[in-house]
């Protein structure tokens, strides 16, 4: 079982210090290369002081918990999660509009009450 982790998951734990790794199921933690471009856009050109560091935070993170990084090709994050993703898959994510478009393929790691981690 592979447990993808998308853009906005990491970002909301480097800023609210959630220690992702350690709270995960059990599974290959795994970030798609499109997600860590998208990390490395937003700690470039973020408007936000805050949604830069936080985003040069989760990268650190990723580095130092030797999370295995799987390549994408041309494609968006939520597409190539989309596509990777199928029923054994968990995918560690806060958005609305992934969430719904796996609702029916993946199963859906989030964040509920500010900290606490938990599979829809």
């Amino acid at each position: 079982m592979k447990i993808l982790l998308d853009t906005n998951f990491l970002v909301y734990c480097a800023k609210q210090k959630i220690d992702y790794v350690s709270e995960m199921p059990a599974g290959e933690i795994v970030v798609l290369s499109s997600v860590v471009y998208e990390l490395e856009k937003l700690a470039e050109k973020a408007k936000k002081a805050r949604d830069k560091e936080a985003a040069k935070f989760a990268l650190f993170l990723l580095k130092r918990n030797k999370i295995k990084v799987i390549e994408t090709e041309g494609k968006n994050a939520d597409e190539a999660i989309t596509e990777m993703a199928d029923k054994q898959d968990i995918v560690a994510t806060l958005d609305r509009g992934l969430k719904e478009k796996l609702k029916s393929k993946a199963r859906i790691l989030t964040i509920r009450q500010g900290k606490k981690l938990e599979i829809l």
